[in-house]
């Protein structure tokens, strides 16, 4: 596949001019600006365009932006479109377990969530059903999930179907799983109108770079106008390092699918692995192996500190689980090395699961006026009853536990406590 971004950088790194122009660190001929001939992120024309129309052919959609400021930036852009798209309309059907960008990107747009809450702490899945009784004449959207962190997978195709029948947009948050555009359950594939993939979780692409989707069934209006969308939240100084690891990871995509799908393979392979010694595992999708450590004696944490002892990093942990993520582009010798650790490290006595509470708020206000009123940062212990003004969340999983608006009752403290908070800001009439 053509590369014209990083075609356009070799060539102008070649011809080592003196570079008055920014940025101000001059050590690598790749850290540019839009100097001429290089495009410009948001006004694309140029090589950024002709790579990003790559991109859309690669994962089979209408219209794909690149984002340098992850899949954050595509989620507030999806959510700034729809608004644009049905300005009478407000509320967002959402799983309650979804990635911080969209509440900041509700309290920017001022949006308000309509949840429907997971059967268990952290899940993404939400049944289709559950979807169409939850629509009213007054959803702009629904924003779902296609994986979670620990693995688990939503019905996309069932969400998609309810979302037609309503007449509803679809917008998906499919960060954990750009990997999919090697197999045929893509969110685009399954229906959704726009999806949001983080590159860098999974393909080989610098942090930071993403794509944003447009089906070719979605109303014309989101691609015509997406550009300018995102243009309202994303710098205006692109990285281009960031857009040459897109526009690599491009031709990554077209050339290495075999390797990709060696890769599933490979995890596949762990996983059956990992059960002979013992472990005891969670269903996770196809770049994922999720252990459930309580079983083998540890908490997730104290299972990720041995691995960490043995040289393997994990990507999460948590009381209960460790997550190990894998990339499309992950070495062989990984995955012997992780056997290894794992062979190292001694079962002990099973330990007791002390799931979270599975926390149901009452909203007091919208998240807006919440977020932008006078607020004070107060002891957890002393919050019960008051209403929060923050976006508390521990990350990794970057998932809410409380969002702002709502009342905090003692559930919630005890669940914020568990991840270490000591203080929280609260509405201060409230």
């Amino acid at each position: 596949m053509n590369t014209p971004i990083h075609d356009f950088l070799i060539s102008y790194a070649e011809k080592n001019p003196v570079r008055c122009h920014m940025p101000g660190g001059k050590s690598n001929p790749f850290d540019i600006t839009e100097i001429e001939g290089a495009d410009s992120l948001f006004e694309s024309a140029g090589i950024i365009r002709e790579s990003e129309e790559n991109a859309a052919k690669l994962f089979g959609a209408g219209k794909t932006l690149f984002s340098c400021g992850g899949s954050t930036l595509s989620v507030q852009t999806m959510l700034a479109l729809a608004k644009a798209y049905r300005p009478e309309k407000k509320r967002v059907i959402a799983s309650r377990y979804c990635h911080k960008s969209l509440i900041s990107a509700c309290v920017l747009l001022g949006l308000v969530p309509d949840w429907i809450y997971p059967e268990e702490y952290l899940s993404c899945k939400i049944a289709p059903e559950a979807v169409k009784a939850k629509i009213t004449s007054d959803t702009l959207c629904v924003f779902a999930q296609s994986i979670d962190y620990y693995g688990g997978e939503s019905d996309i195709k069932g969400i998609a179907e309810a979302c037609r029948e309503k007449n509803v947009p679809l917008l998906t948050d499919n960060a954990h799983g750009a990997y999919l555009v090697f197999t045929d359950r893509h969110p685009l594939a399954l229906g959704a109108d726009m999806t949001a993939d983080s590159a860098h979780k999974t393909l080989p692409c610098l942090t930071g770079g993403a794509y944003l989707h447009i089906n070719k069934s979605a109303p014309e209006f989101f691609a015509e106008e997406a550009k300018a969308a995102m243009s309202l939240f994303g710098s205006s100084s692109p990285s281009y390092l960031i857009l040459d690891s897109l526009d690599m990871c491009n031709n990554f995509i077209q050339e290495e699918r075999e390797k990709a799908k060696r890769v599933f393979t490979k995890v596949k392979s762990l996983k059956s692995e990992l059960v002979k010694l013992g472990y005891t595992l969670k269903e996770s999708d196809l770049m994922r192996i999720t252990v459930d450590a309580l079983p083998y004696g540890y908490s997730g944490a104290e299972l990720g500190e041995e691995l960490r002892k043995n040289g393997v990093e994990s990507e999460f942990s948590d009381d209960r689980y460790t997550v190990l993520l894998f990339s499309c582009a992950q070495q062989t010798e990984d995955f012997e090395r992780i056997i290894e650790a794992a062979r190292g490290i001694k079962p002990l006595k099973p330990l007791i699961p002390d799931n979270p509470p599975i926390v149901r708020p009452i909203a007091a206000a919208e998240p807006r006026e919440a977020m932008f009123s006078a607020a004070e940062a107060i002891p957890l212990e002393k919050a019960e009853g008051r209403i929060c003004a923050d976006i508390n969340t521990p990350c990794p999983p970057c998932v809410p536990v409380v969002m702002p608006g709502e009342i905090i009752d003692g559930d919630i403290v005890r669940a914020l406590a568990r991840y270490g908070v000591k203080r929280i800001r609260t509405c201060s009439k409230g």
